[in-house]
């Protein structure tokens, strides 16, 4: 195991577990943890030099930090720990992520102006802050599920929100205890569930944003006022009191015509 070293991409090799190799026809490198493979990163930061990443074993973050990423494919298994992830391409871990208490954040670097989440994940938090132009894909008709946290934060270059398939909304899904950073973003066919989470619940002037159309419950034109939950005494006892009012009703009117 390895603690508290910080790894660069000038190495060929971390250890045993990741292999750097030349794709082909591609010229940038990639840094794969083998199948079996199993590692867990402790403390340690791991930076990636803008190589790709594939995890075909099993890699542990911990309380560490694996960051530097260009795009990043989890056929195998990635726990998060308490640690973070970034990256500024691709991520296509779906199923595979188990996201603990753990961190992934999408940022600039490496020359990506692109970054697409490829089918639907589960997070504890998702990070997205740009300032460079920058484009966040989400897949159509998929939900990201978000358990504590959601920032998309554009600079003075708005972060471009869009669905994988224009007209097709994709979802973003914050959990009612989660907390929410929303700014400068440019948003269409992006939204959230009916059982999520409203995001951005005001005019997206508001948030130095643009909305432009097919954004379910992402923006609104006037504030919205959350409807406190009621437990099912009190509305049992709701009921009960409001037909005993039209109860009362009636037999006022029925005395009042005899």
């Amino acid at each position: 195991m390895i603690h508290n070293d910080r790894y660069r991409s000038g190495a060929c090799a971390f250890g045993f577990w990741l292999l750097c190799a030349v794709v082909p026809g591609v010229h940038a490198q990639q840094l794969v943890v083998g199948a079996g493979a199993s590692f867990t990163m402790g403390s340690s930061v791991i930076d990636a030099g803008c190589r790709d990443i594939e995890i075909m074993g099993t890699l542990d973050i911990g309380s560490g930090s694996l960051q530097g990423a260009r795009h990043l494919a989890v056929p195998g298994t990635l726990r998060g720990g308490t640690g973070l992830i970034q990256l500024s391409g691709n991520l296509d871990a779906a199923g595979n992520l188990q996201p603990q208490a753990g961190t992934v954040r999408i940022a600039d670097g490496c020359g990506s102006t692109e970054s697409n989440v490829i089918g639907n994940h589960q997070f504890n938090r998702l990070s997205v802050q740009t300032s460079a132009p920058h484009t966040l894909v989400l897949p159509a008709g998929g939900t990201q599920l978000i358990a504590s946290g959601l920032e998309l934060l554009g600079g003075l270059q708005r972060l471009i929100l869009r669905s994988s398939n224009l007209g097709s909304v994709s979802f973003l899904s914050l959990a009612g205890s989660g907390s929410q950073l929303i700014g400068s973003v440019d948003a269409i066919d992006v939204g959230a569930p009916p059982n999520a989470q409203f995001l951005a619940p005001n005019k997206p002037e508001t948030y130095n944003s643009i909305d432009r159309g097919n954004t379910p419950r992402f923006f609104a034109d006037e504030p919205v006022v959350p409807v406190p939950a009621m437990s099912p005494a009190s509305l049992i006892s709701l009921i009960l009191l409001m037909a005993g009012l039209a109860a009362f009703q009636m037999r006022t009117l029925t005395r009042g015509e005899s």
